[in-house]
């Protein structure tokens, strides 16, 4: 095979600094079968290089830029992030032959993306183990998202209040080296908490609540109906504030907060307790710009009818442009606008179009359907909006190969067969090479079980 690089089983790379961890030697070890490793000297800043190969040029659109020679590897980034964007790009280039032997064909690759934000959403329930997590994190690093956002349901041990967790939550010093991940894989990590809709911790159709369910005397915290915070109840503003004060010690430095507020039903089907929401929201938003934040928040509430087109409207979108006006007049500039729309499969997403002009930076929100990833893709990329959210939700253990056909409607790299395969294959592939623990049959892939198993049909 000429021109191609072939990889001794022992790899030497001069690198950055920033480098030099774990996980950056485990994912080479990863996408080398094990069948090799990896030792970094220190190099230049935004740099590693393997070999001797012909350095590229990074230009002034590309993020990273990837090259391979008869004589070498080389990465250059634009920062310490992009530097790990291409790296992960590299170990993609990596194949083998039939004997078994290493190699990177020869390619000049840069890191073009459609939008610069390009942000994941994964929430921990408490069906979620520490790998399955770990994975997710993994593969939205390999795919080139640039930030991860973590909302907790039930399964983060808090300080100020232990109700607000199950007992067999997650304690901060697990979470810690989950994070410290997101961060060696070149993406930020960002806190979440639903500061309205959704304050029973757990899915509404699951009927059960992580703080009323352990401590019924807590009733005032919440509506009555126990799904939304009781924001005229000063216990629960600070209870709040005291939830991120401690997520933003766990989470480190960063430059957001997700405070969800979407499908509060109350809220919205009360037209006295919706005229709360301009004041209640306005100091909210200006408080976490006060902490060093940039607030994000759901749109589902603060969009009237007319903003969905000839588009099925979400259940909580009955208010006058007027309410949902004073809303967005009142938010703290900083604020960031997250328009989930799971229904529509068409560019331009009108909802989002509504949203354009009105002074926030403004991100689409998918959820893993094919059609429904590209629309928002273009949507965001045809008219310059600030970036994307892939949501997750509950659906990971049938849809995760949905993360990476938006990822790739984005400009994530390829491998060299991806053309010739198919979502679910290449997941499937890439989960093998990021799994770096020992895991058994519940553990592999994205599902516990392939079957259920159940009574034969009666007819």
């Amino acid at each position: 095979m000429p021109n191609v690089y072939f990889l001794p089983t022992g790899v030497a790379a001069k690198a950055d600094p920033c480098m030099q961890n774990d996980t950056v030697l485990r994912l080479f070890e990863g996408f080398t079968f094990h069948r090799a490793s990896l030792t970094l000297t220190e190099g230049q800043p935004h740099r590693l290089v393997i070999g001797e190969p012909v350095l590229p040029q990074l230009s002034a659109q590309a993020e990273y830029v990837v090259a391979a020679d008869p004589n070498g590897l080389a990465v250059i980034g634009r920062d310490a992030a992009s530097l790990m964007h291409g790296y992960l790009a590299l170990l993609m280039r990596i194949e083998y032959t039939t004997d078994g032997r290493l190699f990177v064909a020869p390619t000049l690759q840069e890191g073009l993306f459609r939008t610069p934000n390009r942000m994941i959403h994964f929430c921990v329930f408490p069906e979620t183990s520490l790998l399955f997590l770990k994975k997710c994190i993994r593969l939205a690093g390999a795919l080139q998202f640039t930030h991860v956002v973590i909302e907790f349901w039930g399964m983060l041990k808090y300080d100020c209040y232990p109700s607000l967790s199950f007992p067999d939550a997650f304690d901060k010093a697990q979470i810690r080296k989950v994070l410290r991940e997101v961060r060696e894989l070149g993406m930020e990590p960002i806190p979440m908490f639903n500061h309205l809709g959704h304050a029973s911790g757990c899915r509404l159709l699951s009927g059960k609540h992580v703080v009323l369910d352990q401590d019924p005397s807590l009733y005032a915290l919440f509506t009555p109906d126990g799904w939304s915070w009781n924001i005229d109840n000063p216990d629960a503003l600070a209870l709040l504030r005291q939830v991120r004060a401690e997520l933003y010690e766990l989470f480190g430095e960063g430059s957001y907060f997700h405070a969800g507020l979407d499908e509060s039903y109350m809220y919205a089907n009360d037209p006295a307790l919706y005229a709360k929401l301009p004041k209640f929201l306005g100091e909210l938003t200006r408080e976490i710009a006060a902490e060093g934040r940039r607030p994000m928040i759901w749109m589902d509430m603060f969009l009237p009818p007319e903003a969905y087109g000839d588009q099925t409207r979400h259940a909580c979108a009955k208010k006058t442009p007027e309410e949902c006006l004073a809303v967005l007049q009142g938010l703290a500039p900083e604020t960031v606008l997250i328009d989930w729309q799971y229904n529509m499969t068409e560019a331009p997403i009108p909802t989002t179009l509504y949203l354009k002009d009105r002074g926030f930076d403004i991100m689409g929100a998918p959820w893993l359907g094919n059609a429904n990833c590209k629309a928002h893709a273009d949507t965001v990329a045809e008219n310059g909006l600030f970036g994307i959210m892939d949501t997750t939700w509950h659906t990971l253990n049938r849809e995760m190969y949905g993360i990476l056909r938006l990822a790739r409607y984005l400009g994530a790299a390829k491998a060299p067969w991806s053309d010739r395969s198919g979502p679910r294959e290449e997941t499937a592939t890439l989960l093998r090479k990021l799994t770096f623990e020992p895991y058994g049959y519940e553990e592999s892939g994205w599902m516990t079980h392939q079957i259920t198993l159940g009574a034969e049909k009666e007819f």
